[in-house]
């Protein structure tokens, strides 16, 4: 027998599989660290792609926002490109005093001070000040409606500034095909009505699983959700970008500055390179861990990783998902959901009224519809059925259940440790 250990929680767990069992692991492929970071991001800035130099764009007297991400993508390390771009519009002739600040919250709460001061970094919060997007806020600004329908509803502050700046985090996202870039303006600082409508053409009408097929991740060009919200950021104007893609050591191994489109689809290329793992067919069984403590301790969390797994099992085979789970399910929204029933169900009630903990429960039923999902986890075996999952105490029973369903020993297996990040891709 040979032996393989994924992460779960703050342990480690091993699973042993027959010697005859082809086992390949789906790891992120080596990247170098940017080791010089202040004299990176002044490179990036100086020689952008598609734009000119951001010293070129903005001048005395503009009105600066810069857009930066909530503490649900902390690993972006807003507070390291912070202080440098400020000190390089400083010397551009923008003062502090004209610069502020904007969450791109979506329609998430709003931020602490202590959570503003984790983003920012405590000498830009004494530098400029801070303000976070409110989707429901009174004073959004009406821009009509996007080719799509969606309404165009934003950020009076973002809207009324001279100069915007987007900073964020480039990394493969299940509905958008990438974070980072257009994703700071649309949903980041739009209107909830913004956010809903756009969301909710990932949904396809009359389709078996009640998803769009050009919803992916990875996937930009014909996904209707990713070009909605291109549409939206380019009418908004958004004048330059600085964004980042990092390793697994949160490390920075690329800086994407320059214009909206240009500068983003090149942080694309360099995350694909990295997370983006060609496979030759797709496997009987997959056992896929979210990488661990914290990034497992909500099921909800580890969605994500489930949903990366589900490109590289076939029709029919077996994922196990290991997830501690040591806070839960995560979201109460996105657990209710389930009560609504089948596929068919869910996929109605989320065209009436669509909410993203739905889609997330759609998209999670739909996956265990095409290839049944064994979940070890601290969570009851009641709650883990109810999300149509089943429930598994150690590797070995979840093991015996996997060659249950398969009625045979897998030929081929895939192991992804770090199972958020990492994308497989048929090739």
């Amino acid at each position: 027998m040979a032996k393989f250990e994924l992460s779960y929680g703050k342990e480690m767990l091993s699973f042993e599989l027959p010697s005859s069992v082809k086992v390949h692991e789906i790891n992120a492929k080596a990247s170098q660290p940017i080791l010089n970071i202040e004299q990176a991001i002044r490179q990036a800035v100086a020689h952008p792609l598609g734009t000119a130099p951001l010293t070129k764009i903005v001048k005395p007297g503009d009105k600066v926002v810069i857009v930066v991400s909530d503490i649900t993508r902390l690993w972006v390390r807003t507070d390291i490109l912070l202080p440098v771009l400020l000190d390089v519009l400083n010397e551009a002739g923008v003062p502090d005093l004209d610069i502020s600040i904007v969450t791109a919250t979506g329609d998430h709460r709003l931020q602490t001070y202590e959570e503003h001061t984790a983003i920012c970094g405590p000498a830009v919060m004494a530098r400029v000040p801070i303000y976070d997007h409110e989707c429901h806020a009174s004073d959004l600004v009406n821009l009509g409606v996007s080719s799509l329908g969606t309404p165009i509803i934003i950020n009076r502050r973002v809207w009324e500034a001279d100069k915007v700046i987007l900073t964020g985090g480039i990394a493969y996202h299940l509905l958008a095909g990438f974070g980072g870039g257009r994703k700071s303006i649309a949903p980041g600082v739009c209107g909830y009505e913004m956010i809903q409508k756009n969301h909710a053409l990932a949904l396809n009408d009359g389709g078996p699983s009640g998803l769009n097929p050009n919803i992916e991740s990875g996937k930009m060009e014909g996904n209707p959700v990713a070009e909605d919200m291109l549409e939206i950021a380019q009418i908004v104007g958004v004048d330059f970008i600085l964004n980042v893609v990092v390793n697994e050591k949160k490390e920075f191994v690329f800086i994407a500055a320059g214009e909206l489109e240009q500068a983003h689809r090149a942080g694309c290329r360099v995350t694909e390179k990295i997370y983006g793992i060609e496979i030759e067919k797709r496997a009987d069984l997959v056992i896929v861990s979210s990488g661990g403590y914290p990034k497992d301790m909500q099921l909800y969390q580890s969605i994500k990783a489930l949903d990366n797994s589900a490109y590289a099992v076939r029709d029919g085979g077996v994922i196990i998902l290991v997830s501690e789970c040591s806070e839960g399910i995560g979201s109460q929204p996105f657990y209710e959901f389930f009560k609504h029933g089948e596929v068919e169900d869910m996929n109605a009630k989320l065209h009436s009224d669509f909410t993203m903990p739905g889609f997330i429960s759609l998209r999670t039923a739909s996956i265990c519809r095409k290839s049944p999902v064994v979940l070890i986890s601290s969570l009851p075996d009641d709650v883990v059925k109810s999300v149509k999952m089943i429930p598994a105490h150690s590797p070995a029973e979840a093991m015996q259940i996997a060659f249950q369903i398969l009625e045979h020993s897998p030929e081929t297996v895939f192991l992804m440790p770090q199972g958020g990040s990492t994308f497989p891709i048929l090739g």
